[in-house]
Formats: structure tokens, sequence, C-alpha cells
């Protein structure tokens, strides 16, 4: 079983609204909402691959309410943790023909450290359990919840589960040392937090093997339309992502996290854990909505894609 944490859930509402770049005034021509935030997606992306997962957010208010109805209207397991602020809402504005796209991303509501404590709770709680192989945990904080808090969440997961962080900022700063099992991030999130500059594959690489003596046993730098690099103490490979005509990033990099946790999680090696990551991801971007790929699209990408080692 994978489990998933979704620190700072979302309604992620998209809309459909062509050459909204060229007008003061225009129509939208499509609505879509869903059950959003970084981890929500991981797990639209999990089940999409065919495994097992358990959703764990903590939600409140109506946008809360919308959100459980969404994902268990996408037949999600999820666990909620009732928290009281309003939950909020992320706004995506689509061009499908340019294409182009504007997200504006809510900051999220205040979280109050005994909510916290009972999201801590429930993720060890779960964790526990004899089926928890993985943790993902995914994305921002609320604004009110410190880093520090984070941190001590990761270290409360039994050893018996592993787990993957996905964050950036302050919170990626305060776990470079936490013991995890994949930490996953882009090049400029890995930059930032190390105070280095990433130009070339090799410097990722470099950088990534430095953070991978401080903890994490594997790290993974998303590297866009490029593709990606996994890098631990031993090995580093390189994927390099098929040429696309991208309509929406968002959520690709979920997609390659969901992919990689669900190679490893079948017991499958690092490299071929990152083609099918890459390949999950690539097949995200086509698709206008996160984390909402078409399987065969990616399964011909991962039989195509070839890992090279570094």
């Amino acid at each position: 079983m994978i489990i998933t944490l979704t620190t700072n859930p979302a309604l992620d509402r998209t809309l459909i609204v062509p050459h909204f770049r060229q007008a003061d005034v225009t129509r939208v021509r499509q609505r879509h909402d869903a059950a959003g935030g970084k981890g929500l997606n991981v797990t639209r992306a999990i089940r999409a691959l065919d495994t097992a997962c358990l959703a764990i957010a903590p939600l409140g208010g109506m946008t809360g309410q919308h959100i459980i109805q969404l994902a268990r209207s996408e037949q999600m397991n999820i666990q909620v943790v009732q928290i009281y602020g309003e939950t909020r809402t992320c706004l995506l504005v689509t061009d499908l023909e340019t294409p182009d796209q504007l997200v504006i991303n809510d900051q999220g509501p205040t979280m109050t450290v005994s909510e916290w404590q009972s999201l801590r709770q429930a993720v060890v709680a779960t964790c526990s359990g004899s089926d928890a192989r993985w943790l993902t945990i995914s994305g921002s904080l609320p604004p009110s919840i410190a880093p520090e808090l984070l941190r001590q969440l990761i270290d409360a997961v039994p050893t018996t589960c592993a787990v993957a962080l996905d964050t950036s900022g302050a919170p990626l700063q305060r776990c470079l040392d936490a013991r995890v099992g994949l930490l996953k991030v882009n090049a400029e999130e890995l930059a930032q937090a190390t105070g280095t500059t990433i130009a070339t594959h090799q410097e990722a690489v470099a950088v990534a093997r430095q953070v991978c003596q401080r903890g994490p046993q594997i790290v993974a730098v998303t590297l866009g339309s490029h593709g990606a690099i996994a890098v631990t103490p031993h090995e580093a490979w390189y994927v390099a992502a098929p040429a696309i005509r991208a309509i929406s990033p968002v959520g690709s990099g979920d997609c390659t996290l969901a992919g990689m946790i669900v190679a490893l999680h079948r017991g499958d090696g690092l490299a071929t854990a990152l083609r099918l990551g890459v390949a999950c991801g690539s097949a995200n971007a086509l698709q206008p909505y996160a984390a909402v790929f078409d399987r065969q699209v990616a399964d011909q990408f991962f039989d195509a894609l070839e890992a090279h080692a570094l």
C-alpha cells in the first residue's frame, strides 16, 4: 500500500479560455474542478497505474467538503482530517490553442498546531499498518505551520514505511538531512535549497550526491522538458523526456513522483523507476488537467525511453 499526504490541499479549478491574454473581457469555454494539491495529484496518478493508494488530507469548510465529494467521485480512497479553516482554491486559466496557461495559487488556510498534530497522528498511525510500504509527502505547508513540524512528522514515521518527499523553500531546507527513501525536487528548488548553481547534468548529479550523504537514499531531480536525473551514493541515471507539444506542465512533477514510487514499490530498479516517472510526467503534460493522463500514452513513452548511466 502507498499512502499519500497532501499537506496543503486545494480545489483545483481549471478554466478553458481561448485567447485570454489578448482580451480584457472573455468567456470561459469549459470549467473543470478537481481534488487538488500535489499529494492528491500523486494519488490520482498512482491510481491510473493500477496501484492501491490511500490519500490523507486536512480539509475544512465548504471547499473542503467539495473536495471530498470530488475525490470520492473519482473513487479515491481518502482519509480526511478535519480543520476549521477554509481549504484553498487554486485557479488555472488555460488556452488550449496557443497553448498558454496562467496559474494562481492561494496560500491556504491558517492551521493550528493542534490540527497539525492531529494530522501527524493520523499519518503515523496509518503508516504503522503492516501493508504500508511508502508514504509520499507533497506540496507546500499551510502558512501557519513551521518547517520544523514537517521534519518532526517525517521523523515519527516508522522505519517500515519509506518516505518520499516533494516540497520546496524552507521546508525543503529543513528536511535535506531527513531520513527519507526518496527526495524529489526540480533543479531550481535543489539549487536554491543548497545555495548552489545547477546548469548541467553533471552539476545536478554532484549536488544530489552531496544531499544523499546527508540523509536521503535517492534524490530525483526533474529537469522539465529535458527529463530527469536520479542519484544515489552509488549510481546516477538520466532519462531524456520525449519531444512533445505540451499543453500544461501542472502536475507533471507529481506524476513523475507517482511513477517512480509505483515502480520502486513493486521492486523495480532505479533506472526503470526513472523511466516510468518521466513517461508519466510527459504523458501528463499532453493534457489540460493535472494528473489526468492517458495510460496507453504513458506506456508507449515508457517502452521508448532509455536510461543512461551518468
